[in-house]
C-alpha cells in the first residue's frame, strides 16, 4: 500500500461486457483523501469494438478536468485496443462509485464502487462496505438506447427485469428473452450483523433508471451522509437513492443473536419504468447465532411511494455549514423535455436542445484552443458563464417523469424543490443541503447553485 498522497495505482482491462460478471471489476478501497489515484484503463471490447472511458462520479477533479471521464466533454474515448491513464486527487471523502461514461455501457456492468476514507460525523464500529442498487436489463445496452431514440414511443422507457444487491437477486429465467445469458435463482447477497454493534451501510443507486427504495426490516437507519456530503444524522425507516445517489446510514444491531433479517431494496412502482415482480431485490442479514442456510421471513415496513423526490430538504442538513452567496452573479433558467425531433425520433432537451457533440473535438480542447463559437450552435449545447463567481441555476421538468440530475465537477446548494413552480423560497439559505446528485420531480423544479471555483467544462 502506498504512502497517503503517493500515486495508488490501478488498472482496469475493459473486456467485452459479459452482463453481470463484469459487475465488479475491482473496488477502489483504502484511498483517504488527499490520495492521488491513478488508474490505468485498457480497452480490449471486441464483438463489436467500441470505444469506453471511465468517470469517477462525485470527485470534483479539480486541475484535472481532462480526467473527468465524460467522452466529447473532457476527453477523446479511449479507442479499441488502447489504453489510458487516469491519474486524479481524491478531493472529497465518503462512498461513490465509478462508470462507463461511454453511451449506456455501465448498463451492462462497467461500473464499481469507490470508497474515499475522512473523518467521522457519526460513530460506529463496524463498516459493512458498498452495497450497490441496480436495475437490471437483460436486453443488451445499445439494443435498449436504439430503442429509446428511435420513433417508437413504446420503447421509449424500456422496463426494468430485475433489481439486485450487490449484483444479485433470484431470478425465473422461463421469463428472460430468448438467448439471455441468465441462471435461474441464482442467489441472494449476504450480510452479517454483530448483535449490539453500529454498523455503516454504504448505499449507492449504480442503475439505469430506477428510483430505488431501501430499508431494513425490523431496524431504523440513521442517515450520515449524503453523497460526498457529511450530514447532520436523522432517523428513517427507509432511504430514497435516484440514479447515481448515495447515502451512508448507521444500523444498530439491536436484534437477538439468532434474528435473520430481510434487507430490501425497491424500485419506485410510482416513478420508475418496472413491474411488482421485477421491482423487489432483497439481501439477507444475519445475526452471529442465526442459521444462515435458511432464508428470512421478517415483515417489511410499510414504505410510502407516492412521492419522487428525495427526503425533504429541511431535513438533509449539512454537517459542516456553508452559506451560498444570497445574490449570485448570474441566473440561468434550464427547461427540461422530451418529444420527437423532426425526423420522429425521441430526445430530451434542454432549453429546446439536446446535446450532440463531436468524439473527436472535446469541448474542453477546442476551449483551451480558444474555440469558443460552439455555445451559438444548439446542438453542442454550452453555456459558457465566463467569469462569474457564481451561478444560480433553475430547472424546470415539463415531463411527468421525475429525473435525477448530476453535475460534475461540484457540489451544489439545493435551494428547493418541488412539484409546480418554484416561489421564491430557499430552504435553509444559511446551510442548505449539498450534493452532486439531486432529484427532480416529475412537472417539477429543482433550483441549485455553484460556485464557479472550478475552471472546466462540466456536464450537468
Amino acid at each position: 500500500m502506498a504512502i497517503h498522497g503517493e500515486p495508488r495505482m490501478l488498472a482496469i482491462p475493459i473486456t467485452t461486457p459479459s452482463r453481470l460478471s463484469q459487475v465488479k471489476l475491482f473496488q477502489v478501497e483504502f484511498i483517504y483523501k488527499g490520495d492521488t489515484i491513478q488508474v490505468t484503463v485498457h480497452n480490449q471490447i471486441t464483438g463489436p469494438a467500441e470505444g469506453t472511458s471511465m468517470h469517477w462520479h462525485g470527485l470534483l477533479q479539480t486541475g484535472t478536468p481532462w480526467y473527468d471521464g465524460v467522452p466529447s466533454v473532457g476527453q477523446c474515448p479511449i479507442a479499441p485496443g488502447k489504453s489510458f491513464t487516469y491519474t486524479f486527487n481524491a478531493d472529497l471523502y465518503g462512498s461513490s462509485w465509478y462508470h462507463s461514461h461511454y453511451s449506456a455501457q455501465y448498463a451492462d456492468g462497467i461500473s464499481g464502487p469507490m470508497i474515499i476514507h475522512g473523518p467521522k460525523n457519526a460513530a460506529h464500529d463496524i463498516d459493512l462496505g458498498p452495497i450497490m442498487l441496480s436495475d437490471w436489463y437483460h436486453t443488451d445496452y445499445l439494443s435498449i438506447v436504439q430503442g429509446v431514440v428511435s420513433t417508437n414511443i413504446g420503447l421509449t422507457r424500456p422496463v426494468s427485469d430485475n433489481n439486485l444487491i450487490n449484483g444479485k437477486m433470484d431470478f425465473d429465467c422461463s421469463a428472460a428473452p430468448a438467448g439471455s445469458q441468465c441462471t435461474s435463482n441464482a442467489g441472494i447477497s449476504k450480510f452479517n450483523f454483530t448483535t449490539g454493534k453500529t454498523h455503516r451501510l454504504r448505499l449507492i443507486n449504480s442503475g439505469s433508471e430506477g428510483l430505488q427504495r431501501f430499508s431494513i426490516d425490523n431496524h431504523t437507519m440513521t442517515v450520515m451522509a449524503n453523497d460526498f456530503v457529511p450530514i447532520q444524522p436523522y432517523d428513517t425507516k427507509s432511504v430514497v437513492l435516484g440514479v447515481g445517489q448515495r447515502t451512508d446510514v448507521l444500523v444498530k444491531a439491536n436484534g437477538l443473536p439468532t434474528d435473520a433479517v430481510w434487507m430490501r431494496s425497491n424500485i419506485s412502482l410510482s416513478c420508475s419504468s418496472t413491474t411488482v415482480q421485477s421491482s423487489q431485490a432483497l439481501a439477507a442479514i444475519y445475526y452471529p447465532q442465526a442459521n444462515t442456510t435458511m432464508r428470512p421471513n421478517s415483515t417489511a415496513w410499510t414504505v410510502d411511494d407516492s412521492s419522487c423526490g428525495n427526503d425533504p430538504l429541511s431535513s438533509t442538513v449539512p454537517y459542516y455549514p456553508i452559506t451560498p452567496d444570497p445574490n449570485p452573479a448570474t441566473t440561468q433558467t434550464i427547461v427540461m423535455d422530451f418529444g420527437p425531433n423532426g425526423t420522429g425520433h425521441w430526445l430530451w432537451t434542454m432549453n429546446k436542445s439536446s446535446f450532440r457533440a463531436d468524439y473527436d473535438k472535446s469541448i474542453l480542447l477546442l476551449a483551451k484552443q480558444g474555440n469558443t463559437s460552439y455555445p451559438a450552435d444548439p446542438e453542442w449545447n454550452v453555456y459558457n458563464f465566463g467569469s462569474n463567481h457564481t451561478i444560480r441555476l433553475i430547472v424546470n421538468n415539463l415531463v411527468p417523469a421525475a429525473h435525477p440530475m448530476h453535475i460534475h465537477g461540484h457540489n451544489m446548494f439545493v435551494l428547493a424543490e418541488g412539484v409546480g413552480t418554484w416561489d421564491g423560497t430557499i430552504v435553509n439559505p444559511k446551510n442548505p443541503q449539498r450534493r452532486d446528485t439531486q432529484m427532480v420531480q416529475g412537472l417539477g423544479y429543482m433550483v441549485f447553485q455553484i460556485d464557479a471555483n472550478n475552471p472546466g467544462v462540466w456536464p450537468l
